[in-house]
């Protein structure tokens, strides 16, 4: 019988001394949980807005039958001066571009592909847009001007029936990775 009296005295103990310390540690504890929800969601879409075969520096070419088309997906733009007639004849083209996006970007290149009468054709000034507009924010436009010319300088004619200039200009981005620069803090 002690060793039974002796067990529920222990029992009991450790139950005063357990309940003793979930009473203690509450007592002395607590917590404070602050919840949040950071949502990431954006779209990346760079588009040719507008364009234009710009004639106030152009010279020796059929301004009527040039023209500049935007593709309806509006990631290509089609470029087609007509019957450049000697060297140094050319046009001015003016482009605006938007970043119909919620993300910014930066431009890495706009690029001329499929040129007819390469090698006497010059297209000039297409960089500009890598330096000049380092950043688009989101749903701005951009503007740029380049030239297409014959090279004043050729040698070479233009092949014939490949009096007019077409290409296509590609626009290459990339999104504008400029990092947040908050400070935490923490006062009394």
């Amino acid at each position: 019988m002690k060793n039974s009296k002796k067990r529920k005295y222990v029992l009991i103990l450790l139950i005063v001394l357990l309940l003793g310390l979930a009473v203690g540690y509450a007592a002395f504890s607590d917590t404070l949980k602050i919840t949040g929800t950071a949502t990431a969601d954006g779209s990346f879409n760079m588009e040719f807005v507008t364009a234009s075969c710009d004639i106030t520096d152009g010279v020796g070419f059929d301004l009527d039958a040039s023209e500049v088309v935007v593709s309806a997906d509006k990631k290509t733009m089609t470029v087609s001066i007509v019957d450049l007639a000697y060297p140094g004849a050319g046009a001015e083209v003016s482009v605006v571009i938007k970043n119909n996006s919620l993300i910014p970007a930066k431009i890495k290149s706009v690029t001329p592909t499929g040129i007819e009468g390469n090698g006497v054709i010059l297209i000039d000034g297409l960089e500009q847009i890598t330096t000049s507009h380092p950043r688009i924010n989101p749903l701005q436009t951009c503007e740029f001007t380049f030239t297409v010319q014959w090279d004043p300088n050729a040698t070479d004619e233009i092949p014939t029936g490949k009096e007019s200039c077409t290409f296509e200009l590609d626009i290459e981005y990339e999104q504008d990775t400029e990092s947040f620069t908050g400070t935490p803090s923490h006062t009394k």
